[in-house]
């Protein structure tokens, strides 16, 4: 739950930031966008922990789930 309330804070600061920053801010909306999937996934996870069962919007992201977790397994660069 620690990670989603972390992912939620850097989208929100990712927007706000474009705000604040016009010529950047695209790349911090794509940013955004990544962070508030990360949280999806994170919920995801979440519920099937807790019920054995995903949530229904995360039936459709099952895939992007499994490679979430790949990808957290990657050193950072």
């Amino acid at each position: 739950m620690k990670d989603l309330v972390r992912y939620r804070a850097m989208e929100s600061l990712c927007r706000q930031s474009a705000v604040f920053h016009p010529l950047e801010s695209w790349q911090l909306l794509a940013e955004a966008e990544m962070w508030h999937h990360k949280a999806l996934d994170e919920m995801a996870s979440d519920a099937l922990a807790r019920d054995g069962t995903p949530p229904t919007h995360a039936l459709v992201r099952t895939e992007s789930l499994s490679k979430a977790r790949d990808r957290s397994r990657l050193p950072a660069a």
